[in-house]
């Protein structure tokens, strides 16, 4: 039998994808020990509770203050495209008195 006379075996289609509503009903459902909302720790098995609190408390701060740096970029980025826009205007005015002087001055 040659490979050309053997059947082809055909493969089940992929399945389509959860809807927005399905995964939010799943997640709803899930209990409190599903391992996919508990921290690993396996490396914090080994270190005091007090340790452990702190570490996750500095993880927080640590996480608060970039978002409030975030917060800073993004309240100065839009100050600096404001005196970007500003300058610009700034820059066709002057060129305006600029050509204004030279006809002036012929």
């Amino acid at each position: 039998m040659t490979s050309r006379a053997k059947k082809r075996i055909v493969l089940p289609s992929r399945p389509e994808p959860p809807s927005i509503e399905q995964i939010l009903e799943d997640v709803r459902g899930a209990v409190a020990s599903d391992p996919v909302f508990v921290s690993d720790l396996s490396d914090e098995s080994l270190i005091p509770i007090h340790d452990m609190n702190s570490e996750r408390e500095k993880k927080y701060m640590h996480s608060c203050s970039y978002v409030e740096m975030n917060n800073k970029l993004k309240e100065s980025q839009a100050l600096l495209k404001a005196k970007c826009d500003a300058l610009r205007c700034a820059g066709k005015t002057l060129e305006g008195v600029i050509v204004k002087l030279r006809e002036a001055a012929m």
